[in-house]
């Protein structure tokens, strides 16, 4: 599941946390009448953002919060949009399989299986932030510097 923080919407020239919630899954059933189970780990995030860029990485990311970071600092997923509007943010996800037959160990299954998660649509605006007791000459790291 693709997921963004804010939710929905951001601020153009600002950072947009984008992450996955992908963990391994494991499908059982029963192949000539024994347990029989696959498992699908995610392993590499193809995200296309609507803005003509796209980014592959390694890693699902993470919430601010998970992150320990502030909101819309810098994180591994996150992606920058330099103009307003409205787009449509896509997902791509590549797995690997294993399958186990009769209590066995896991074993690998060649080849990658990609697919699909949810669209994100975001609406990107511009802010004004006003400092009321000082500004960011005297104050870098206030709110909006």
């Amino acid at each position: 599941m693709d997921n963004m923080q804010p939710d929905g919407w951001t601020v153009a020239g600002l950072d947009t946390n984008f992450y996955a919630v992908a963990p391994s899954q494991v499908v059982g059933g029963t192949l000539l009448g024994r347990p029989a189970g696959v498992r699908f780990t995610a392993f590499a995030f193809h995200w296309t953002y609507g803005d003509g860029t796209a980014a592959a990485r390694g890693t699902p990311g993470g919430t601010w919060q998970q992150l320990r970071l502030p909101e819309f600092d810098p994180t591994p997923t996150s992606h920058v949009y330099a103009a307003e509007g409205d787009y449509t943010i896509r997902l791509r996800v590549d797995y690997h399989a294993e399958y186990r037959f009769d209590g066995s160990a896991f074993r690998p299954i060649d080849g990658v299986i990609t697919a699909p998660a949810n669209d994100l649509h975001i609406t990107v605006g511009d802010a004004t932030t006003v400092l009321v007791s000082r500004d960011c000459a005297s104050d870098p790291g206030g709110p909006g510097c």
